[in-house]
């Protein structure tokens, strides 16, 4: 079995999925994982798509035709045959860990905590953002939720001291935990 990433963004409408997993399924396809989301009117696409090797290079051949259709930029890319390590070490054991974090919106959120997760060697699985409105104010509230991936050499202890001080900097709420 082979794979490889599909990736398409485009204006939101309805029927983009049915359209996306029919071209994916006419061709022999499976959909493994997927991330879609509608981020202001514009639609993104992350699908890991299985199948014997022909079909994968059917897909491919495919793509640009079913942008052209569905007015989506659609790309496709070979998959790692083997997933990486935390820091991209292949003998590295980790573990897997949540990370949930609010506080009102400010620039620089995002930065701040990638970097200081980097320093740790550790790897970020997934991250999920969004502004919500906070209760009665209304002010802009940014919530965070990362899935990572914690080399079993860093300091766990470490870890949490960093991402404390550096939330506190902030004023954000957060907690790590065991996923």
């Amino acid at each position: 079995m082979d794979h490889a990433i599909l990736t398409a963004l485009g204006t939101d409408r309805p029927g983009i999925v049915d359209e996306l997993s029919q071209f994916i399924f006419d061709r022999g396809g499976n959909i493994e994982d997927s991330r879609m989301v509608n981020l202001r009117g514009q639609f993104a696409i992350m699908v890991l798509v299985g199948g014997k090797p022909d079909v994968i290079v059917r897909i491919g051949k495919d793509v640009p035709d079913f942008a052209k259709r569905s007015s989506l930029n659609a790309e496709l890319r070979p998959a790692a045959a083997e997933r990486p390590k935390a820091g991209g070490a292949k003998d590295v054991e980790s573990l897997p860990y949540r990370l949930i974090g609010t506080g009102i919106d400010q620039p620089g959120l995002v930065h701040r905590l990638a970097h200081l997760l980097r320093e740790q060697n550790v790897n970020i699985e997934s991250l999920e953002t969004r502004l919500t409105p906070a209760p009665y104010t209304g002010a802009p509230m940014f919530e965070l939720e990362a899935l990572l991936s914690v080399p079993r050499t860093t300091s766990l202890s470490g870890l949490r001291q960093k991402l404390g001080a550096a939330c506190d900097e902030v004023n954000m709420d957060w907690e790590l935990r065991t996923a």
